[in-house]
């Protein structure tokens, strides 16, 4: 099939399905937004298995392409959380950074954005940690570097983690430390 077939015959496929798989989106999915990127991601898997589709079940086909993308996008979103609670857990444990019960309100939402404010290196240390579940030794080998100091430079990454946090917390829109930088209001 050539390039303008193939366009031609995706144009068709789309026109005539677009309404039903975003209405198969929209009823699956929090908001409008998420259901146009599920149309985007399912047409995108169309447009790249466009010879691969049955043409008498082209509207079946993209509903279960559909599903399986919001799917996927399910537990994307539960990997997501799952870090973020964990980064919480290593972040406010009373043994790391003052006495139990010290620790303020765990925020799910407030540690991943504290976690995208942070320096590559604060993130990788934290990661493996939180993510990777890794040991000490584990994660030094994969940083190839001592375990006395991949636990110093985790223990920093989580008293920035804790501080930007801490800032984003206090709701200071003004600057926020990051890491040796300072990220500004604008920048959030």
């Amino acid at each position: 099939m050539s390039l303008s077939e193939r366009e031609r015959c995706f144009e068709e496929l789309y026109t005539a399905n677009r309404a039903r798989v975003y209405g198969y989106a929209r009823r699956r999915v929090r908001n409008v937004e998420e259901a146009e990127d599920v149309v985007a991601d399912t047409f995108l898997v169309a447009w790249r298995r466009l010879d691969e589709l049955p043409e008498s079940k082209a509207a079946t086909w993209l509903l279960g392409v559909a599903r399986r993308v919001v799917a996927n996008r399910r537990r994307a979103q539960d990997r997501r959380c799952a870090l973020a609670a964990r980064l919480g857990r290593e972040t406010y444990a009373g043994k790391r950074l003052g006495a139990p019960g010290s620790a303020p309100p765990y925020d799910a939402e407030l540690a991943v954005r504290g976690l995208a404010l942070l320096g590559e290196w604060d993130q990788e240390a934290l990661l493996l940690v939180a993510w990777d579940d890794l040991t000490y030794r584990q994660a030094a080998a994969v940083l190839q570097c001592t375990v006395p100091a991949f636990a110093l430079r985790l223990y920093r990454a989580r008293r920035r983690l804790a501080a930007v946090m801490g800032d984003l917390r206090a709701g200071d829109r003004q600057e926020i430390r990051v890491g040796r930088g300072i990220a500004r209001g604008e920048d959030l």
